[in-house]
């Protein structure tokens, strides 16, 4: 598995890797897996899946949100199905919470009755997003802290959870139910780059996705009439294009905000990452990138692949 902060290069090593290995990728990313938001969310081009096979990339519809439970039903049958191929499953993606549901699994929730969520949506719609956050904040400040006040499905979700049990989202998360089906936990690779060098790769990547297509790709939410449910579900960046193409935002304030967002969130991913003891983390360098050589070792020595050829210089 390869896990690390948004533009940490996870797609590029995945890439390399899979041509060592008989790996195939496996998205585990919360907004990577809907059809609607792919150049928003830096899913794998055309090209790169063409380069070695992908799944759960762009799968879904933001008309049905998927819920973490689901996701990790889906990924484990695909996973299952790679395996009976003789081939390996390479997860891929930053979302601790899929981490989790996957490979620890998640306590039961409470079922929220349709006129709590009916409430709550009721007095976001009046009120703004920004209020529901600060309710969540009031009720629940750990999990206020680790959620964007843009992403609105979650923050409810969180406040419904409280509201019905009375103990925070992220302490029924916290309390470990049991090990799934995987087993041990996974041989986990995390990406770890200096914080400057991440800032600025996330300001490139940010001006490359609105220069590459991410304006049309929220004209088409719009036209097609799903702009509000993805503005609920909250991906980041994509309520400050819509308000750009609204015209209450300028150029440098749209990079700007979806950068700073972007680089918020790049803290929360690390923030969760660094608690999960099993990872091991390699070093991004400036001039020469991730010792792909040791992390080829790693995964021959791990994985008992050490049958398969030597990695060369032209991969890294």
């Amino acid at each position: 598995m390869l896990a690390g902060p948004t533009s940490a290069g996870k797609t590029d090593l995945a890439l390399a890797l899979a041509r060592v290995f008989p790996f195939e990728i496996v998205c585990m990313d919360s907004m990577q897996i809907y059809r609607e938001l792919s150049v928003g969310t830096a899913s794998p081009t055309a090209a790169e899946k063409a380069a070695a096979p992908h799944h759960l990339f762009n799968a879904f519809s933001v008309a049905e949100p998927l819920s973490c439970v689901a996701y990790a039903g889906h990924a484990r049958r695909v996973m299952a199905d790679i395996r009976e191929r003789g081939r390996v499953p390479l997860l891929v993606g930053g979302t601790g919470l899929y981490l989790k549901a996957l490979f620890e699994g998640l306590d039961e929730l409470p079922v929220t009755p349709p006129a709590l969520r009916q409430r709550l949506a009721d007095l976001a719609r009046r009120r703004g997003r920004p209020w529901l956050h600060r309710m969540l904040r009031r009720l629940d400040p750990d999990s206020a802290d680790a959620l964007h006040e843009n992403d609105a499905q979650r923050i409810q979700r969180a406040l419904e959870v409280r509201i019905l049990s009375g103990r925070s989202i992220r302490e029924l998360w916290g309390r470990q139910r049991h090990r799934s089906q995987q087993g041990s936990p996974p041989l986990t690779i995390g990406l770890h780059v200096e914080r400057d060098l991440l800032h600025r790769k996330i300001r490139e990547n940010v001006e490359k996705m609105l220069h590459n297509g991410w304006l049309d790709e929220m004209r088409a939410l719009i036209e097609t009439g799903l702009a509000a449910r993805v503005l609920q579900l909250g991906p980041i960046g994509y309520r400050d294009v819509y308000r750009y193409l609204a015209g209450t935002l300028g150029w440098e304030e749209l990079v700007s905000l979806v950068t700073v967002a972007t680089r918020r969130y790049a803290k929360r991913q690390m923030t969760w990452f660094r608690k999960v003891d099993y990872i091991q983390w390699f070093s991004f360098d400036p001039g020469s990138g991730y010792n792909r050589n040791e992390i080829v070792a790693l995964l021959k020595h791990k994985l008992g692949l050490a049958s398969f050829i030597e990695i060369d210089h032209s991969l890294n």
